[in-house]
């Protein structure tokens, strides 16, 4: 055999070794890819064909620090057309003449993947293979901002303590000014020892009463997304939330006359049994009311060290869907109990009766949520 034809033999099977590792390792594969040059040209796909993509706001921003919302990542969505699970996509910037991968992942088993960019006005989407199909786009093309607080101060105007306490399923706790501070860039919610009144009794067992950092917001809005980025508690015994309630009272009806809860984001501290991350909503066609929701599954999926690290929690509201994201993945859909009112925003850290047990003892007490900021957008045009 010549040398050549050994070193052909020993290019392809080196070749099919790298591919047989990608096969078995996707995300590892496209982790790698990011940060290289394209050699695709315009010529090598059709712009749009077979795939199409959404550049939804600034929605991905983990990290450890608090950081100004215009930081955050914009994220697109994007369906690849008849494309099975394990298709590598790339989000590509333009950078001079080249175009350089700025993220990369598989797509699920719809063929749907979420990717991310920083503010490069220009970039494309590639789903790669045999045939690369591809879409230009631009960051321009993301929905209008309508209402941001970075909490780099206090502004009465526009948020409030509710108006809650001793009562319903927190008769051992209320909401109160003491449990909520603007400090150091964040609002900073908490769950204190009350110094004016003794023990509740709940269940035989004495607590404890407690403050509850638990404000709303005077902005409301119809449709769009709502967005926030928290770093959680750490301990059970008490949970934080990002939620939505309708305008007004209405008590009974279709949730298009009466609004819904829409419960974005709650944590229950981080050795829950269930993962401790739950979306709900909350609506009443009957006195009895409906929920939809649950809880998170296999949240690791999604992120991690929850009451360590900020992470960015939101909803797309449409008038026919919820869609919930963590960082811009899609942890949840949900079609039923849609509202058609104006909702405002509720940011909130409570210690409901029925978790008071589980904080054990009181020397837990404070417990604190962060949150850096709380944006939210107008809707995506179709």
């Amino acid at each position: 055999m010549r040398r050549s034809q050994r070193t052909t033999i020993v290019r392809r099977l080196t070749t099919l070794a790298t591919a047989a590792v990608c096969i078995t390792a996707l995300a590892a594969c496209a982790e790698d890819a990011k940060g290289k040059t394209s050699s695709l040209t315009q010529a090598d796909y059709e712009d749009g064909e077979g795939i199409s993509a959404t550049v939804l706001p600034q929605l991905a921003a983990p990290g450890d620090d608090v950081q100004a919302s215009t930081d955050a990542d914009f994220v697109v969505d994007a369906t690849v057309q008849g494309a099975e699970a394990g298709r590598t996509v790339e989000l590509q910037v333009a950078e001079g003449d080249e175009w350089r991968v700025k993220d990369s992942a598989e797509t699920d088993a719809d063929g749907r993947v979420s990717l991310t960019t920083g503010a490069a006005e220009e970039f494309r989407v590639i789903a790669l293979g045999d045939k690369p199909v591809g879409i230009n786009l631009s960051t321009a093309e993301a929905p209008a901002e309508i209402f941001v607080d970075e909490f780099d101060a206090q502004d009465p105007a526009a948020w409030a303590t509710r108006d809650q306490g001793y009562a319903g399923v927190r008769m051992c706790s209320k909401a109160s000014d003491d449990a909520a501070q603007w400090v150091d860039g964040v609002v900073r919610l908490s769950v204190l020892d009350d110094p004016d009144k003794g023990d509740c009794t709940y269940k035989k067992d004495k607590f404890a009463y407690r403050l509850n950092g638990h404000i709303g917001s005077t902005f409301n809005f119809t449709y769009g997304h709502a967005a926030a980025r928290i770093k959680f508690q750490e301990l059970r015994g008490q949970h934080g939330a990002f939620w939505l309630q309708g305008l007004g009272t209405v008590p009974v009806g279709d949730p298009m006359d009466t609004g819904a809860e829409i419960d974005v984001i709650e944590y229950f501290g981080d050795d829950h049994p269930d993962g401790g991350l739950t979306s709900f909503i909350y609506w009443h066609p009957t006195a009895k009311g409906k929920m939809a929701g649950g809880w998170l599954k296999k949240p690791e999926q999604y992120g991690d060290d929850w009451s360590k690290k900020f992470h960015v929690f939101s909803v797309e509201w449409t008038p026919e869907e919820y869609v919930f994201r963590i960082d811009g993945q899609v942890t949840n859909t949900i079609t039923e109990g849609i509202s058609g009112r104006p909702e405002f925003l509720v940011l909130s850290l409570l210690s409901s009766d029925y978790e008071i047990q589980h904080l054990q003892g009181d020397e837990n007490l404070p417990q604190h949520m962060d949150v850096d900021w709380v944006k939210v957008w107008a809707p995506t045009e179709a």
